[in-house]
């Protein structure tokens, strides 16, 4: 039996070890050491990021998926006009939350697939893969980064209170307009404040250990006018 139990051990043990480690010397046996330590803190902290996002793009969709299908159906078996009004509006409301995470998720939840369909087969590809992370790092962090957009703010204030006018001036419910303007701007903020929010301290340590990321690289466009019979021509180079 106890043969048995330190065979099991064994194996599970020999498994372990053989199991390359995501991002790992063995990942990027073909890069130089200086791009494989790149690549393995860019892809550990796209990875660590990526549950958070997922489940907070999931939550948040199926959140204002659920408060639209639920409005409408009140707004459809409501006979009262001010409260089918403020339906109305909180279900309109919560289809342009769906359609923006649908249109527009964070890049966070992708984690770091892009760059992996890059095979590090040699230094050139590692480089390129190198690229793609470094362009993630970027998006990642200037995404959190809107979650302190004063025009993202504005924009969310600015809805709610339209949509609490409507209810308020057009049926004439001011209590009901502005209670539901309030809870609809709550409800935006806490969906803009919590978005990941992790990737700007993420894009900091990578620049303070590996130094500054550098900018993607401008298109070398040039435009020259060239003579021709009966006129001048316009040449593109890039």
């Amino acid at each position: 039996m106890r043969m048995g139990v330190a065979v099991v051990f064994a194996v599970v043990g020999v498994g372990s070890i053989a199991a390359p480690a995501c991002g790992g010397e063995r990942a990027f046996a073909s890069c130089s050491v200086g791009t494989s330590e790149r690549l393995a803190f860019i892809e550990d902290r796209l990875e660590a990021r990526r549950p958070y996002a997922s489940y907070w793009w999931m939550g948040w969709t199926g959140f204002y998926g659920l408060g639209a299908a639920v409005q409408a159906g009140r707004a459809a078996a409501e006979d009262d006009d001010s409260k089918q009004a403020d339906f109305v509006v909180s279900a309109v409301k919560a289809s342009f939350g769906v359609a923006r995470l649908l249109v527009w998720p964070p890049s966070a939840k992708a984690g770091a697939a892009a760059m992996r369909v890059v095979d590090p087969r040699d230094e050139s590809a590692c480089r390129e893969r190198l690229r793609i992370g470094e362009e993630l790092l970027r998006r990642n962090a200037r995404e959190s980064a809107a979650r302190w957009d004063w025009k993202r703010h504005a924009a969310n204030v600015g809805i709610n209170v339209a949509g609490g006018l409507i209810v308020a001036e057009g049926w004439d419910d001011p209590s009901r307009g502005w209670r539901s303007a309030g809870i609809g701007i709550a409800v935006g903020e806490a969906f803009t404040l919590s978005h990941p929010w992790k990737a700007p301290a993420d894009l900091v340590e990578y620049e303070d250990r590996f130094g500054e990321v550098a900018a993607p690289a401008p298109t070398d466009v040039s435009f020259e006018l060239a003579p021709q019979l009966g006129g001048v021509a316009l040449a593109v180079r890039f």
